[in-house]
């Protein structure tokens, strides 16, 4: 083998070597890119993910707050109908009373003041 032969063999694999070095990073550089574009996605899926997840906690507690305010005001409103039925009955049974008592001498006035005439 002489010198010439041993410079296309140098060359020849020196070629064959830049070849595959080039085939190498066009093939992998397009999987690492889209790699790196999955990556992105996934990131800013995750991202919006955490944003929907936060938004829906805070409305979470407003929707709490609201419905305790709820609650309360029912509580309050059923025991203002009792208290107001309460009155209601009481009422209507002070009249049942007055009406009861009216062949006898009235136990109040009607016009709710006692009698101050002197008696004599």
């Amino acid at each position: 083998m002489d010198l010439l032969q041993a410079f296309i063999l140098v060359v020849a694999l020196a070629a064959a070597s830049l070849a595959t070095w080039a085939g190498c990073r066009w093939f992998y550089g397009r999987k690492l890119l889209a790699a790196a574009l999955r990556l992105k996605k996934s990131d800013q899926s995750r991202l919006f993910s955490q944003q929907q997840t936060a938004q829906a906690k805070k409305q979470i507690e407003t929707l709490k707050k609201e419905l305790e305010e709820q609650r309360k005001l029912v509580v309050e409103t059923e025991a203002s109908r009792k208290r107001t039925r309460e009155l209601e009955l009481a009422l209507l049974a002070a009249e049942k009373v007055v009406e009861d008592n009216s062949g006898m001498m009235p136990l109040a006035p009607k016009n709710g003041f006692a009698d101050t005439q002197i008696m004599g």
